[in-house]
């Protein structure tokens, strides 16, 4: 994967899995957790536009917010990084502290790859609900309770998903429309290479 900086205004597939594929999420409150920080740390510099986070890994597909839509501290591009490690290293310390654990919780770290407002970015989003059926958590994606999947059905504002996104309803009707369809080979985008 790509070594890219995060930029002001760009789009990016976030994914990362457990240190020697080790659990992130062992109970239902990691999940709920690792969401509380997202909106803590991230929300305020990013959309973002579908996640998914399955036993062992998660996925984000974000776009870190323009210059000028940021205000403060956040127009310090030093800060965007600093809140990405802020994020994940206080989830790996909350972790670590209740499971008697130590060390790196994260594998190495995460690959990151910029995609378009374009069919790849419509696909992307395909790829990233359907990732627990895929890697056979589930029979049916649809019902994987730690996904944007039912943000997007039930139009759920308190999400972590962007504002943005439901209030775009060109954009919004897009997604859904192609989350039905179930159109796309989602097997071409496994981003780990099992």
């Amino acid at each position: 994967m790509s070594n890219l900086r995060l930029s002001y205004g760009e789009y990016y597939h976030i994914c990362h899995r457990g240190n020697n594929r080790e659990a992130l999420f062992r109970e239902e409150r990691n999940y709920k957790y690792f969401i509380d920080l997202y909106k803590k740390y991230i929300y305020p510099i990013a959309d973002l536009y579908a996640y998914c986070l399955l036993p062992t890994h998660f996925h984000f597909l974000l776009r870190i917010k323009s210059l000028d839509e940021l205000e403060g501290i956040y127009q310090v591009e030093s800060q965007i990084w600093r809140q990405v490690r802020t994020f994940l290293g206080t989830y790996t310390k909350s972790i670590n502290k209740t499971y008697n654990r130590s060390g790196h919780l994260f594998e190495g770290r995460y690959p990151r790859k910029i995609t378009l407002k374009d069919e790849y970015f419509f696909h992307l989003i395909s790829y990233i609900h359907q990732n627990p059926q895929t890697h056979g958590i589930v029979a049916n994606f649809r019902i994987w309770p730690y996904s944007s999947y039912q943000a997007y059905k039930l139009k759920d504002v308190r999400s972590a998903i962007a504002k943005s996104v439901f209030s775009d309803l060109d954009l919004y009707n897009t997604i859904l429309t192609i989350q039905e369809m179930y159109l796309f080979d989602i097997g071409d985008f496994d981003y780990f290479h099992d």
